[in-house]
């Protein structure tokens, strides 16, 4: 008994040995290979940021591309092969089908490496291994949406309110709007000197209880958007024919046949569509305040405005507001929005049902639905509205919030506030990953 299992622990103990080559086989390529499943996770988290700082540099700048991979890989031999490629939408079948969509046009960046990396454990003749070497490689790429130049008009509240000092500034809130409006300003004029081919643009129109205007001989003319049958002593007294000043919204209005008390103290005109932001601001800084409250004017004048000058494929409308409506007011202007005053501006430009006359523009309307508007290039323009309010509850003005829907209504705090909301509405990404 004693002799057979001296017999057995000698087989075990060959056994054992001829194992150990196995076993130190399977350790070693389990070793390298977590490695080398570590190192492509890396090299793919490499090419990821490495894209991005293409995309944002817009240049095919390989240095930079290997610069992030070295970082990422600091334990590799070396780096066998880096690509970096631009492409234009013209080179990509997917993004010139999503341009005849009517989406917009695009650069796709890629960034590609592989990187040598020496073995922990080659292996030899008897135990297996992953040799010397072993190469990992690694892609991403990345898309830069080409910035639409932007048409903005600022719908601005020149009422007497506007003179007061507020806690979100240390000036009056108009003086502080006039300053928000400077920066916008520069900020529109720096994308300009980087991209002169295609640039934004910028038009304001105010309102107290009016509107106002140049005409052909620079005079000013005060104009009431609203379509009045019979004229009271007062505004409020005053008959409007709310059918017909929908109807109506799209003509230019004639003189107004009564300025209201106050409103003769506000010192404001249309600044139509420009690129000269130096003369647009200078003029905005010497606007004056005074009157009553009535959004409606500005709304309409607005899209007077929008629909008969805009040129470029983004149209941004944003109505900048410190309260309100005034008493009568704030009951048109709500009426005004639930009969299309707001949806048919939009309409006219996106495409889509309409409730006015459209004989006195060049937008196309066919059985009552716009077909919407194009650039000069052919390109279909889109329309979006958005209130910023600040220094009053937003919930108190119903028209505006109606006009532009829950989610495009902004409350700002202060100053910082309101441009940060006006950059955050005009700003696009400068990429993103591609899936």
């Amino acid at each position: 008994m004693k002799h057979a299992m001296r017999k057995q622990s000698g087989h075990a103990a060959m056994l054992f040995a001829i194992m150990i080559p196995a076993l130190f086989g399977v350790f070693m390529l389990g070793s390298d290979g977590a490695r080398a499943l570590q190192t492509k996770a890396r090299l793919e988290e490499a090419s990821e940021a490495a894209v991005l700082a293409v995309s944002a540099k817009d240049e095919q700048d390989h240095q930079l591309a290997e610069r992030y991979i070295q970082h990422y890989l600091y334990d590799m031999d070396s780096i066998l092969d880096i690509e970096v490629k631009k492409l234009g939408c013209d080179e990509m079948p997917e993004c010139i089908a999503a341009t005849e969509r009517g989406e917009a046009r695009y650069f796709e960046y890629r960034v590609a490496g592989q990187t040598l990396h020496k073995s922990w454990f080659p292996g030899n003749d008897v135990i297996s291994g992953f040799g010397d070497s072993f190469n990992v490689t690694g892609s991403s790429k990345a898309r830069r949406y080409q910035s639409q130049p932007i048409d903005i008009t600022f719908i601005v509240d020149f009422s007497e309110s506007m003179n007061d000092s507020w806690s979100g500034g240390r000036h009056s809130k108009l003086n502080d709007l006039k300053d928000i409006i400077e920066d916008v300003a520069d900020e529109l004029g720096a994308y300009n000197d980087l991209y002169p081919e295609h640039p934004h643009r910028v038009a304001l129109t105010g309102f107290n209880r009016r509107t106002i205007n140049k005409d052909k001989n620079d005079n000013l003319v005060v104009r009431d958007q609203r379509v009045v049958s019979r004229e009271g002593e007062y505004d409020k007294d005053d008959t409007v024919n709310f059918n017909k000043t929908i109807a109506q919204q799209f003509i230019v209005k004639g003189e107004a046949s009564r300025v209201p008390n106050g409103d003769d103290d506000a010192r404001f005109y249309d600044l139509y569509f420009t690129t000269d932001f130096s003369s647009f601001t200078k003029k905005v800084k010497k606007f004056k305040a005074g009157g009553g409250t009535a959004s409606l004017q500005g709304i309409i004048r607005a899209g007077q405005i929008v629909t008969s000058m805009s040129k470029n494929q983004k149209q941004l409308i944003i109505i900048l507001s410190d309260g309100e409506d005034w008493n009568h007011y704030a009951g048109q202007t709500n009426k005004l929005v639930s009969k299309g005053m707001c949806s048919n501006i939009l309409n006219m430009v996106n495409g889509g049902k309409v409730s006015a006359d459209n004989t006195h523009d060049d937008v196309e309307v066919i059985g009552g639905v716009s077909q919407g508007m194009m650039t000069p290039d052919g390109e279909r323009m889109n329309a979006r509205m958005a209130v910023i309010g600040f220094d009053y509850e937003l919930n108190k003005n119903v028209g505006l919030r109606n006009c532009v829907g829950r989610d495009n209504v902004y409350k700002a705090e202060n100053k910082e506030d309101i441009l940060n909301k006006i950059l955050g509405l005009i700003t696009e990404e400068v990429g993103h990953l591609a899936q």
